[in-house]
């Protein structure tokens, strides 16, 4: 084991767990599998052990033909841990209830999230009624119960509530490459959601059942922090921001803000992590420092202070860069209890652990791989960095090497987290590199002001009202400079990496750190070559995709439509809003098709199609759009015919229009189905018996019934060329 981290015990079995759970959601084997593998590799390491053949484990290396079943051990015991909890369900499941209507029982797990439709949080079941009937189980629910926009919807983690409705599968992604909803609820252990239409859905049951470490502890601590700010603080979003730094409560705040955030790369402030934990530990050790002077109440001393840590990360939600930095503070404040010396990576690496260790898959969570990459980079990168501007004895040189010392923390930090926020983001802030020192120099400064204002709000309320005020200008300017940098051209590049390159970017950016640490500068040239190559092959090997003539983009309930002539792209609808350009273009460069240059509106209103930046456009109001290789027409309202050299395409709404249609042979027709009969089964089929199109797809109307769609989908099984649109599934045709 010398030869690999030797002074990094629990990284090197970081990077065994990890590689342990990406296997498991790679390859296809299950858990007996894992299990089979588990044990035979710990067998002959047991046997050594018990034997006697290294008789002193501390002093000793394991002997080295027992390491690569050590690791292999290691190894596939996470890779068990992660596909048991991702095949096996509780039995019994609220899958088997699934499409019934049924009353489910339980605890509020985690924190309510509240949007402009209503509040969403998940629901720890405990029994099921349905039919007079009561079952017991075990399992989670996602929750949605929709109310008026603004109103507040009491309900609090930890208390214990009954919910009528009809649990269903939860959608996957909507398009390539989009987030997925059912594999990240998956990996939360939840396979159904309720949606509940009303707040008239939902009974809180008496105080009795809460958890009582909640009602008694976190709630009422939550609420005095959350009561602070809106006491104290002026209205407006300086107040949300103070307010999502201390709680972790980002959905407070403007979408412009948090897009604001994203676009400078600034995120990561107003994301409860290290520094709230720095602050608190800092606050923790001056009011203990009395105890420390014996062995006893230096313990002492470690006990409350894990404890108020402990109820910090339940009241800021429990997120994992919480969880990463709480206990990362604890194993670093553990070891100096022990009078041992602790490394920064390896009290890093000992909390992840304890972190996959209770959930693997918070290794697929951004937030996790976003704190912990900014943490390695100021970790490795720093040091090095900072030494480039020595200290020295004049005024100027000091100011300089503070300066420089911030800059370096927030390039080395912006190093570590950048190729995570462009896997998952697809961007690379630009602006971020000097953003980060006034934005993240002003909210240290209001969270430092916040502090003292939870301290005075109910002893000392002026002198709570003037830490306040200073928070507020802070918060102030904070939000200035985000929103100045996020404004700047090119503040933010796409740039969209897939895990093959962030891997590279790592490896090449570690063997750089291991050369340059040993003054090696010709290897570390030699890595940092040979990591661009790396990355440089990689990307030209990559298959360009052959593109589809007609792809269709789902946006929720509408759905665009790609049309492409061969030389240009045309655009047709975009959705009720104006924000899905960037949806649709993601969409374009996927599947290999040029972005749009035209839109022409179908059922989108003509302020949607007029926002979308393209140089020619069709609206309502509009006949026809000649371009260079097609011809778009109207001919009639919600009647749209495109004809290029390739292809032609024929759009209509309601069957009514359609039988009205006059248009010759089309190779491809999209119907907007908004009720479906006998009656409409026999208008359909005489239309195509009389046009005879290429192919058919049919959209479902959102007030189509039940028994309808069944009928639509009978009828798409029994024609060939029909096929119906699903929102969860593209249609591309080429």
């Amino acid at each position: 084991m010398r030869y690999f981290l030797p002074s990094h015990p629990a990284l090197r079995l970081l990077c065994c767990a990890v590689a342990g759970i990406l296997l498991a959601m790679a390859l296809p084997a299950p858990p007996a599998v894992w299990l089979a593998v588990t044990l035979t590799a710990c067998l002959p390491v047991a046997v050594v052990g018990l034997s006697g053949t290294f008789r002193s484990p501390l002093r000793q290396p394991i002997s080295t033909p027992l390491v690569p079943l050590y690791l292999l051990a290691v190894v596939s015991a996470f890779a068990l841990h992660a596909s048991s909890r991702y095949v096996f369900v509780p039995s019994p499941s609220l899958l088997s209830w699934v499409g019934r209507d049924v009353i489910i029982s339980g605890e509020v797990e985690g924190r309510p999230e509240a949007g402009s439709g209503g509040t969403g949080f998940k629901l720890h079941a405990s029994e099921v009624f349905q039919a007079g009937r009561t079952v017991m189980l075990d399992d989670r629910a996602q929750v949605f119960i929709r109310s008026a926009p603004g109103a507040g919807f009491p309900v609090q983690e930890g208390e214990f509530v009954r919910v009528k409705g009809r649990p269903g599968l939860i959608a996957t992604a909507a398009n390539l490459g989009e987030y997925d909803p059912r594999r990240q609820a998956r990996y939360r252990g939840i396979h159904v959601q309720l949606f509940c239409p009303g707040p008239w859905c939902m009974l809180r049951e008496s105080p009795g059942r809460d958890n009582l470490l909640f009602r008694s502890l976190v709630n009422p601590a939550r609420r005095y922090l959350a009561g602070s700010i809106d006491g104290r603080f002026p209205p407006g979003r300086e107040g949300a921001f103070v307010k999502g730094m201390v709680l972790g409560e980002q959905e407070l705040l403007p979408g412009e803000l948090s897009d604001a955030f994203r676009r400078t790369g600034t995120a990561h402030v107003i994301a409860v992590s290290g520094l709230h934990v720095a602050l608190l530990a800092l606050a923790i050790t001056l009011f203990l420092q009395r105890l420390k002077v014996t062995t006893a109440g230096r313990w002492m001393a470690f006990l409350l202070f894990v404890l108020v840590l402990t109820a910090y990360c339940f009241v800021t939600g429990n997120a994992p860069s919480i969880r990463r930095a709480a206990i990362m503070s604890a194993v670093m404040i553990g070891g100096g209890v022990l009078g041992r010396r602790t490394y920064a990576l390896n009290s890093l690496a000992v909390s992840d652990l304890l972190i996959l260790l209770l959930d693997p898959f918070d290794l697929y969570n951004a937030g996790f791989l976003m704190t912990n990459g900014a943490v390695v980079g100021i970790l490795t990168l720093h040091g090095p960095l900072s030494r480039l501007v020595p200290v020295g004895t004049s005024l100027a040189r000091r100011v300089a090497a503070a300066a420089w010392n911030a800059f370096s923390i927030s390039l080395s930090a912006m190093a570590g987290v950048s190729p995570v926020i462009a896997l998952f983001f697809g961007t690379f802030s630009v602006s971020g590199i000097i953003a980060n020192l006034p934005v993240v120099f002003f909210s240290n400064l209001a969270m430092y002001a916040a502090l003292p204002v939870f301290l005075f709000h109910g002893l000392a309320g002026w002198a709570a009202s003037l830490f306040a005020l200073s928070s507020w200008l802070c918060a102030k300017l904070t939000l200035f400079f985000t929103l100045f940098f996020s404004r700047l051209p090119l503040a933010s590049v796409e740039l969209r990496p897939d895990l093959v390159d962030v891997a590279i970017f790592y490896g090449m950016l570690g063997l750089m750190m291991l050369f340059g640490s040993r003054r090696s500068w010709g290897r570390t040239v030699i890595a940092m070559l040979l990591g661009m190559n790396l990355l440089f092959w990689h990307d030209l090997a990559k298959a360009a995709p052959k593109p589809p003539g007609i792809l269709t983009v789902n946006l929720g309930k509408e759905v665009a439509v790609l049309f492409s002539s061969g030389g240009e792209t045309v655009l047709v609808d975009a959705g009720r809003r104006c924000t899905t350009w960037e949806r649709i273009c993601r969409q374009a460069d996927l599947w290999g098709m040029a972005r749009p240059t035209s839109a022409v509106g179908f059922i989108s209103p003509d302020s949607v199609v007029h926002a979308m930046p393209v140089s020619r456009r069709l609206d309502s109001s509009g006949r026809t759009l000649v371009l260079r290789s097609a011809v778009i027409t109207r001919l009639a309202d919600r009647v749209v015919r495109i004809d290029s050299r390739k292809r032609s395409m024929l759009l209509v709404s309601g069957m009514g229009r359609l039988m009205e249609t006059r248009c010759g042979r089309t190779d491809v027709v999209m119907i907007w189905m908004y009720r479906f009969t006998g009656r409409q089964w026999r208008q359909l089929d005489s239309w195509i018996e009389r046009s005879k199109p290429g192919r058919v797809l049919l959209v479902e109307g959102s007030f189509m019934s039940a028994a309808q769609r069944a009928l639509l989908a009978r009828y798409a099984r029994s024609r060939k060329g029909v096929s119906i649109r699903l929102k969860t599934i593209q249609t591309a045709w080429r």
